[in-house]
């Protein structure tokens, strides 16, 4: 089945499907509820990898948030929207895909006025392989300390995308 990555899943506050749209499209000031998902990748020592924003991102841009996050694609399972954006975001096969906060959604408004309103279920994985960001997606990454991730968003969550901030106060890391 081919999948279209430009394609986005709305869904109704009880999380049905209810059609899709154009990813284009769909953030805007009045973003539809919408289907995504969070990953947050660690390596072998237990580190995180953490990533900027890419300043040509419409939304946060500049501001760093987890290791990448996504939206599936009609007809395409969490699991393999999460292998395709780790492949196209940071050049990385992931492992060990593992749902830590399946109930996770939020609504943000970036400075621009556009609205992220999504059902965002939050994944683990692990990867060992180098890091070979799209630039395009990612300016900077880091691997890092998760309690020293989780102080610093808390010491300046304005540095940091808000669905990072809330979904580190979630995982108590």
């Amino acid at each position: 089945m081919a999948v279209h990555p430009e394609q986005v899943v709305l869904v109704d506050n009880d999380g049905n499907v209810v059609g899709s749209a154009e990813k284009a499209t769909v953030h805007t000031a009045k973003t539809p509820l919408h289907l995504a998902f969070s990953c947050h990748v660690f390596d072998s020592a237990g580190r995180l990898l953490v990533t900027r924003r890419s300043l040509r991102k419409v939304t946060w841009a500049g501001v760093w948030t987890n290791s990448f996050c996504g939206h599936p694609a009609p007809g395409e399972t969490q699991e393999q929207a999460i292998a395709r954006r780790a492949s196209d975001e940071l050049g990385i096969t992931v492992d060990a895909i593992q749902l830590v906060l399946p109930d996770f959604r939020y609504r943000a408004v970036d400075a621009s006025g556009i609205v992220e309103n999504e059902i965002c279920p939050v994944y683990r994985a692990t990867s060992s392989d180098a890091v070979n960001a799209n630039s395009d997606e990612v300016s900077e990454w880091e691997w890092v300390d998760p309690a020293a991730l989780t102080a610093a968003a808390s010491a300046a969550p304005y540095a940091f995308s808000p669905w990072l901030v809330w979904q580190l106060e979630q995982l108590g890391l």
